[in-house]
């Protein structure tokens, strides 16, 4: 049997806030309040999915932000990808041999002193260190993300990453596709398929040998033209379901 391999980001891939999409099935609460989605047709056609393909969670999600969904049947994956990549976990649990990024002394410095210099910055409503990883802060209403991001880049020697309200920051090497990349090759993948929506799932997009992508992604960020895109009258997750099946058939 081939070893298919599909790697998915799961917030606004697989994964929707109530304003997104009309309906849904709850997979997600927080704080006593439904909070995540999946469409009827994905959530329906979830377990036959996970059962014909090895799927694979690639998430920004910290491990306690990710352990928060709960997938159709009770459903675990036995590999996940969080933190961008920075924490393998198998069966539920982090593996304590991957190293993705060494977090040291040298890693913990860096963090800090970008946390520093903007945990009280007005700018800003949230700042946080995710798992010894990496930092994102949330920008206030009426700030305008993409503007303070493109200052951001030319002040730090380190990677800054934009999505929606969020900006992120990211040390060397800790990318999805690195970290696809890498647990692929340990499960000897025959095939790698890809989905996710926005500029930190492009490394893991272009490394794919089929990456499934939204009708309004970004193409710039396109290296490779192994994809194939979203109708526009399609919802993404559902789109997502539809092609992998074509493998299975």
């Amino acid at each position: 049997m081939t070893n298919i391999i599909f790697a998915s980001d799961l917030d606004n891939t697989l994964i929707y806030s109530q304003s997104k999409i009309n309906g849904g099935i709850c997979v997600e609460i927080y704080n006593e309040h439904q909070q995540g989605f999946m469409t009827e047709r994905t959530y329906e056609n979830f377990g036959k999915m996970a059962e014909n393909v090895r799927f694979i969670p690639v998430t920004t999600r910290s491990v306690e932000q990710f352990r928060r969904i709960k997938f159709p049947n009770g459903y675990i994956p036995e590999y996940a990808l969080t933190s961008n990549g920075a924490t393998l976990l198998h069966n539920g649990e982090p593996v304590e041999e991957w190293e993705l990024i060494c977090r040291n002394e040298k890693l913990s410095g860096l963090l800090n002193a970008v946390y520093e210099r903007y945990c009280d910055d007005s700018r800003f409503r949230i700042c946080r260190i995710v798992d010894g990883a990496f930092v994102y802060v949330v920008c206030d209403d009426g700030e305008n993300s993409l503007s303070i991001a493109e200052e951001l880049r030319a002040k730090e020697d380190i990677a800054v990453e934009v999505t929606g309200r969020k900006i992120y920051f990211f040390p060397d090497g800790l990318n999805k596709g690195a970290a696809v990349k890498k647990l692929c090759e340990k499960l000897s993948a025959d095939k790698i398929i890809a989905a996710g929506d926005s500029s930190m799932d492009a490394p893991m997009l272009n490394i794919a040998d089929i990456a499934l992508i939204p009708d309004n992604f970004d193409m710039r960020l396109m290296t490779s033209e192994n994809y194939v895109k979203c109708p526009q009258d399609s919802t993404f997750s559902d789109f997502i379901v539809e092609k992998l099946s074509e493998e299975w058939k």
